[in-house]
């Protein structure tokens, strides 16, 4: 994926879980404008001998508080 030079180091992608037959993965990066805004990617990916068969992504708009507030609410 390509980002504009100046919201590039922001993006960070994890993989929240995996096993043979599906995995979940977060991406994550700030916007160009509004500044303070961040776009969170939740992607399901459906895996078949390892690879991707099929996938949704959730796509979410979000400032940091209200990330914060997720994940406080994910881990609380």
């Amino acid at each position: 994926m390509e980002l504009h030079e100046s919201v590039k180091d922001s993006y960070k992608e994890m993989v929240i879980k995996e096993n043979a037959g599906y995995r979940v993965r977060l991406e994550k990066w700030e916007v160009i404008n509004p500044k303070g805004l961040f776009n969170l990617n939740v992607i399901q990916e459906s895996l078949k001998d390892g690879k991707v068969a099929d996938s949704q992504t959730y796509n979410f708009f979000m400032t940091k508080e209200e990330l914060q507030t997720l994940a406080y609410g994910l881990t609380a």
